[in-house]
């Protein structure tokens, strides 16, 4: 009977990328435990590595593979979305933790949004070769479960009986909306993975997208019943997000590494 052969390689990536995983939800439960203000500084301060981690291997890649071309395109909004929440992250740590003031909503909050167009950008470009293994159904399906989630999160929106200003309420919308539309062609690319089309490390980088929208919505939950803090345990899925994004990106780099 033969043995299944890992590849050292890949095997190494992975455990890789749990180690990161494992040790950002244990520094964020460690920080929980001794109270909100430290969780606070831990969290915000966080975000450097994990933030910078995908702006440096996102800047390194777009100089190795260059500018032109589909993937020259791709990989330049690729850079300008984490150049936007770089800035975007950085900003509220500023304001929370320097000026002492309520981050949300604040300027943050517009590069965060700047940043949606280019990652929609980035992720349609790289699933564009692979446009012939999207079915009607898969598309279909990816669709459905964007809108349903979505409509959930409006509905909570909608139904807040606290007064929010024209800005708060846009940006609580505008979330959920940005989210969505940036779901669907992540999980197509989840699927094809499933169906053989994309490696598993590159899969990490949509897997981080729809991280990105599981903790946005409990971030609109926790924020509208006023329980959210920077640091919070649903803190730990944005910086997943950003050090799976990492991974992904790294491993598309050494595939042209000669």
């Amino acid at each position: 009977m033969k043995k299944l052969q890992i590849d050292p390689q890949k095997n190494s990536s992975i455990q890789k990328i749990f180690f990161v995983i494992i040790c950002v939800a244990a520094i964020n439960l460690i920080a929980n435990y001794f109270g909100e203000e430290t969780a606070t500084i831990v969290g915000n301060f966080m975000y450097i590595p994990a933030t910078g981690s995908l702006l440096v291997v996102s800047i390194i890649v777009l100089q190795r593979l260059g500018t032109s071309g589909k993937h020259g395109t791709a990989l330049i909004a690729l850079v300008g979305f984490a150049i936007c929440w770089f800035i975007a992250e950085i900003t509220w740590m500023v304001q929370e933790l320097y000026f002492k003031i309520d981050p949300f909503p604040s300027t943050a909050d517009l590069f965060y949004l700047v940043g949606y167009p280019f990652l929609l950008m980035f992720v349609i470009s790289y699933l564009e070769p692979l446009k012939d293994g999207i079915t009607k159904e898969i598309l279909a399906l990816a669709i459905l479960v964007a809108i349903i989630v979505l409509v959930s999160s409006l509905y909570v929106v909608f139904s807040e009986d606290e007064e929010l200003s024209n800005y708060e309420f846009a940006l609580l919308a505008g979330y959920p909306i940005a989210d969505a539309i940036v779901l669907v062609p992540s999980l197509l690319g989840v699927i094809l993975f499933f169906k053989g089309k994309v490696n598993f490390m590159w899969t990490l980088f949509f897997v981080g997208v729809i991280s990105l929208y599981v903790a946005d919505t409990t971030f609109l939950y926790t924020q509208l019943d006023d329980t959210y803090y920077t640091g919070h345990p649903l803190e730990m899925l944005f910086h997943w997000m950003y050090f799976l994004m990492a991974f992904g990106i790294y491993d598309y780099m050494k595939i042209f590494k000669k």
